[in-house]
């Protein structure tokens, strides 16, 4: 269990790391990769989570720095009101996850420069920063219409480890994932 100290050094770590993502990546496009980085750990994880080798949503609760940071910059700033039912829906955030999936491989094949079947490190590092300025941006009016981290009940990722580790049509949003509940840090998972 972390103490006090240590999570809020974490967390102001974490708005740090999204905040230089989101803005760097307006002068330096290669920034967004990092989103790609964190997105296969995202499926490593559940990769290992369905094998029984992780926790299931492992990524969200230890890694993702987007709800870390929302948690932590938006504490004071959040209604407090539970996220709509239809937010939680299985088949709406699996739409939104096939929808992400299908923007970012389409636009992945459109930067493709000429034959050689590379896209470059800028154009296919703009593409990610886009997606994470959007879906950051998501966060922010989610988190405050609502609670801080009522992204993580919607976010793609989550939907996708769900997904792959076989657990989305069984839990549909009960234990740990359940709106209002506690993650492994004690913050609660919105919703």
């Amino acid at each position: 269990m972390q103490s006090a100290r240590n999570r809020r050094v974490l967390d102001a770590l974490a708005l740090v790391f999204v905040l230089a993502v989101a803005s760097g990546g307006w002068f330096y496009p290669a920034a967004g990769l990092a989103l790609a980085v964190l997105m296969a750990v995202a499926v490593a994880l559940s990769l290992l989570g369905r094998f029984g080798a992780a926790r299931k949503r492992a990524f969200c609760n230890g890694v993702c720095p987007r709800g870390r940071a929302l948690g932590f910059a938006l504490r004071h700033f959040a209604r407090g009101k539970p996220l709509p039912r239809a937010f939680t829906d299985l088949s709406l955030r699996r739409g939104l996850c096939g929808f992400m999936m299908f923007c970012v491989i389409g636009s992945l094949v459109r930067a493709l420069p000429g034959l050689q079947g590379y896209p470059s490190l800028a154009a296919a590092g703009r593409i990610f920063w886009g997606l994470c300025v959007i879906s950051l941006a998501g966060g922010l009016v989610l988190g405050v219409l609502f609670r801080p981290r009522a992204w993580c009940v919607v976010c793609p990722m989550g939907t996708l480890q769900d997904t792959i580790a076989g657990t989305g049509a069984r839990r549909r949003m009960t234990g740990a994932d359940a709106p209002g509940t506690a993650d492994s840090r004690g913050t609660a998972l919105e919703g």
